[in-house]
């Protein structure tokens, strides 16, 4: 992504007959359904993403990791996903210099939902592993 060209001096090359960048920045959210779906790719942000509570009609700020993914058949695409524990272990990683945004690529598997401890409700549990290529 740091071969993407900016628009200053008020010039505009072609942009017809351009190269598109094979990354698509419109994210989807990433709601896996089943223990050991995963995803490859690299973190690129952890950013706030506006929803709606259902219950309450309230818009919230929620905290979600952005992820380039690499799809089995080589195309790129950018998800988001903001489980508390996976957003908590992305910022612990980078705060531990495991990992580096942008530059480290993962495999991210949820695991499943676990019983939380300190309530009745349920939690999705992930395993987010460095690829050694």
């Amino acid at each position: 992504m740091n071969d993407l060209q900016i628009f200053e001096n008020g010039k505009l090359p072609n942009l017809h007959d351009a190269k598109a960048s094979p990354v698509d920045l419109a994210t989807e959210y990433w709601s896996p359904d089943t223990s050991g779906d995963y995803k490859v790719g690299v973190c690129v942000s952890i950013e706030n993403s506006t929803y709606t509570r259902e219950e309450t009609g309230e818009e919230i700020l929620l905290p979600c990791v952005i992820f380039i993914e690499q799809t089995k058949d080589g195309d790129l695409k950018a998800i988001r996903n903001g489980s508390k524990r996976l957003v908590a272990t992305i910022e612990n990683a980078v705060a531990a210099g495991q990992l580096e945004m942008g530059k480290t690529f993962l495999r991210i598997t949820y695991l499943g939902k676990q019983k939380n401890t300190t309530n009745s409700y349920s939690s999705d549990r992930w395993s987010v592993k460095p690829i050694v290529i």
